[in-house]
């Protein structure tokens, strides 16, 4: 079974995406039968890029993870919504070209376990919150572009998670505001525990052996 662990890179806002670290982290970990991706976040570049990747792939499943600043805790995301917010640039400048993302329904359900989803990581002592919420910028719309997709694509279970500031990102975000008045950092060890226990549970059923 091919995986793919994916992350997106910095966006206006966010000079250090969290999602990059974590999934440059990772790589050096990770078995042959799982890679990386780092998207680009650009309305107009990430989805097809994902797709590409894919196909190239072979990948059944798909793990995703993005920056969200005023997420007060890992944040598992349940669905994707066919919208976009409008005047939100990417990171090259572009903007949306519409307020839906294309022809589909309002929304679409991620495919995973939530059981042992939330089973994971609470084992590896992960504070989480369940969100059916993914927003209206880049994350979102990929989500939703995969999960319209997935089926033709071969993909049979796909899911984003994500990630507030980690503590050692916290001075690079110091340094590009605006900020939230108030908002949530992790210790980076506990975000790549989270995403570790998510892709054990994604090797489980071809590969029982945990990762190292």
């Amino acid at each position: 079974m091919s995986i793919l662990v994916v992350g997106f890179a910095a966006f206006p806002g966010v000079a250090r995406n969290p999602s990059q670290d974590l999934v440059e982290s990772l790589d050096r970990r990770l078995p042959s039968t799982v890679s990386t991706l780092v998207l680009d976040v650009s309305w107009e570049e990430s989805w097809p890029r994902l797709e590409a990747e894919i196909r190239r792939r072979g990948a059944r499943t798909v793990l995703m993870f993005g920056a969200h600043l005023r997420a007060e805790r890992f944040r598992v995301e349940l669905l994707a919504r066919n919208r976009r917010e409008l005047g939100r640039a990417d990171a090259f400048g572009g903007f949306p070209a519409g307020p839906s993302i294309g022809e589909g329904p309002e929304r679409l359900a991620c495919r995973l376990d939530w059981t042992e989803v939330a089973g994971r990581l609470r084992e590896a002592g992960i504070d989480f919150e369940w969100s059916t919420n993914a927003g209206g910028y880049l994350c979102n719309d990929t989500l939703y572009r995969l999960a319209l997709a997935a089926g033709g694509l071969g993909v049979e279970r796909f899911g984003f998670f994500h990630l507030p500031s980690s503590d050692e990102g916290l001075e690079a975000l110091l340094a590009h505001p605006p900020l939230p008045d108030v908002f949530l950092s992790l210790p980076i060890d506990k975000i790549e525990a989270a995403a570790m226990a998510l892709v054990e549970m994604a090797t489980a059923s071809s590969d029982p052996r945990p990762l190292a």
